[in-house]
């Protein structure tokens, strides 16, 4: 059954990719990895509970401030959980504000500030380089002109922002209009993601975007015009979705000039179970989204995008930069309702929108808790970090071998069911196969045997060091399948 409706699917693909090349990476997964039952890398607070309470965590933050490093750059999220209104096919912590909008944002913004300014006088934070500005959520610019100048100019004036840094917003095509494109090229702004999920007009009314897929291609040029890095978000598996389609999409967004491109399957989760219900998705297969995130894949690559996070390829200019602050060993100052961030080895999470506007952010950023990274962990950071970049260099080869009995099977392993390709360096790529199983392969060296003291080993328990956004697990915020709300 399965059979033959890949060889159906696949059929409609061959205007735009080889079909062969497709099935050759769904034959290699054999019976040792299952299309319908993938993993999520999940952040460290979602893999156990917090060892601190919330004052005790600021208190560890504080006392790590103090011991860090001044001249080790940092990236500011901030998470801003508005929208005009809640699309049914989302599975994010974001929602639409009712009545008494206008002081329900100021007071917001005025908390993310608050907050701000306690972070900044918090050991050397202000002083650090700040390698981007990255405003998530949500949809950031429902705080209007006013909120956004305001978190601007909070930014500016107490962190060490310059020239350099990038400033980045996630929107919807919906929300950019001229007068919205003006004003965030005035405050710096240079990157949009934008959450385009589809370009076929018949499933962008199933899942309620409201403009055409010709007016959202209007705005997209309309931020390439301005010389801006545009980036997009594209779903696999909505309604009425077809493979030449969503094909069709990619070509004409890259031929507009898009710089990179999220690739990612619809998730399934309770913020979005009723509307699944309603459209048939609940007891879907995923084999037709595994095929046609392959077949976006392949296309992308063809016409030289290169993957700088597991799900996400881009041009030579769009360098993901908030996506991939791990990979430069940053720090990321996390702010907002349900906000995770990473200083040093310590994680620390916000808790949800009533919590966080309840506190007092001027003495205190308010957590939910925090915890930090164990032996074993910090064991397999980098590995886990190459893998959920997409790539594993060649002098990380000697761990990879070693976390397996017979040494190096682990390495084999995803070799024989290509999840991983050998490069000319001697590292290992990931490929298709490898980005729709990449928590797969986490888990992997999670479940991988470690040398520790004197001959003896044990099971690690590694943790993902990445922001995984758009939520992929109640409350965690999920874009580019990574982890930050």
């Amino acid at each position: 059954m399965a059979e033959f409706r890949f060889h159906e699917y696949c059929r409609v693909l061959e205007p735009w990719v080889d079909p062969g090349a497709i099935q050759e990476q769904w034959l290699a997964l054999g019976n040792a990895y299952d299309v319908e039952s993938w993993q999520l890398p999940l952040p460290l607070w979602a893999q156990r509970p917090y060892e601190d309470s919330a004052a005790r965590a600021w208190r560890t933050l504080l006392e790590d401030l103090d011991a860090s490093d001044a001249a080790r750059p940092i990236c500011i999220y901030i998470h801003i959980p508005f929208c005009s209104s809640k699309c049914g096919f989302c599975d994010s912590y974001s929602f639409k504000l009712g009545g008494h909008k206008s002081e329900h944002i100021e007071q917001y913004v005025r908390h993310i500030c608050d907050e701000l300014r306690l972070w900044s006088r918090s050991g050397n934070m202000g002083r650090r380089p700040v390698s981007t500005v990255h405003l998530g959520g949500g949809t950031p610019s429902c705080v209007g002109e006013a909120g956004l100048l305001q978190l601007a100019e909070c930014c500016r004036s107490n962190f060490a922002v310059s020239e350099e840094t990038e400033w980045a917003l996630e929107t919807t095509v919906e929300s950019l209009t001229p007068a919205h494109f003006a004003s965030l090229h005035q405050l710096g702004f240079r990157r949009l993601h934008i959450g385009v999920q589809s370009m076929e007009d018949v499933v962008r009314r199933r899942i309620g975007r409201r403009c055409s897929a010709d007016a959202a291609l209007q705005v997209v040029r309309a931020g390439l015009a301005r010389g801006w890095i545009v980036s997009v978000d594209l779903l696999c598996g909505l309604p009425t979705q077809t493979p030449g389609g969503f094909l069709q999409g990619i070509e004409t967004l890259s031929s507009a000039g898009v710089n990179g491109f999220s690739l990612y399957e619809l998730l399934i989760r309770t913020q979005n179970r009723r509307w699944a219900d309603a459209h048939g998705l609940s007891q879907r297969s995923h084999l037709p989204n595994y095929v046609m995130m392959q077949a976006g894949a392949l296309y992308l690559e063809a016409r030289g995008f290169r993957k700088n996070l597991f799900n996400h390829w881009a041009d030579s200019a769009d360098r993901n930069i908030y996506f991939t602050f791990p990979m430069r060993a940053e720090d990321c100052l996390a702010v907002g309702a349900i906000a995770d961030g990473v200083v040093g080895d310590y994680h620390y999470r916000h808790p949800r929108y009533a919590g966080y506007i309840s506190s007092d952010h001027s003495v205190s950023p308010g957590l939910e808790g925090g915890l930090r990274k164990n032996r074993l962990e910090k064991r397999l950071q980098p590995l886990t970090t190459a893998i959920l970049a997409g790539h594993i260099p060649p002098q990380l080869m000697p761990d990879l071998t070693s976390l397996s009995e017979p040494e190096g099977a682990l390495r084999d392993r995803w070799l024989q069911h290509a999840l991983v390709r050998a490069d000319a360096a001697g590292g290992l790529t990931l490929t298709t196969n490898g980005t729709w199983f990449a928590g797969d392969m986490v888990g992997e060296l999670k479940g991988g045997l470690v040398e520790i003291g004197e001959g003896q080993r044990q099971t690690a328990a590694a943790a993902a060091p990445w922001p995984v956004a758009r939520s992929r697990v109640p409350a965690i915020s999920t874009r580019n399948g990574l982890t930050h709300a």
